[in-house]
């Protein structure tokens, strides 16, 4: 015999003398106690972004220059176009569709052509493209706080 095969024996006997004998029955009721959050705190600056009940999404507008994005169709800067974080991008699941981004009372729709990289896009972020930028603030006040939904 093996070495790696005695293991596995003794491994198996061990786990079969420890395991407690199962209880089949169900209790009557179900524990009331429902105070533990949904999500445990240390994930909740991964939800921070997350939609609120009406689908709206919160980040950070940034503006870029790029002439082709991930979703495959060339671009111009005039565009009414945005990159969406890879957080809520799933690969090219959003390619094509149109987003309504609002900046301190202005609002602009935009199709999504490309993702912007994590190291850039935290979740709920959009990088604009200068004409959408344009739309909600002057290019050099670089990046704003906005809110974003699909429309």
């Amino acid at each position: 015999m093996t070495v790696l095969y005695k293991l596995a024996i003794l491994a198996t006997a061990a786990l079969a003398t420890m395991a407690a004998p199962i209880d089949p029955q169900v209790p009557s009721e179900l524990p009331r106690n429902t105070s533990a959050p949904a999500i445990p705190a240390s994930e909740m600056n991964l939800v921070s972004a997350a939609a609120s009940a009406n689908g709206i999404y919160s980040g950070r507008g940034t503006w870029f220059t790029d002439k082709q994005g991930s979703c495959g169709t060339p671009f111009d800067t005039n565009d009414l176009i945005v990159a969406m974080n890879e957080a809520q991008m799933g690969g090219r699941a959003q390619c094509g569709k149109s987003v309504k981004v609002t900046y301190n009372g202005k609002s602009v729709n935009a199709r999504v052509v490309d993702t912007c990289p994590k190291q850039y896009c935290s979740s709920g972020a959009l990088d604009l493209s200068q004409a959408v930028f344009k739309q909600l603030a002057p290019l050099d006040k670089g990046v704003i706080e906005i809110q974003w939904q699909f429309a």
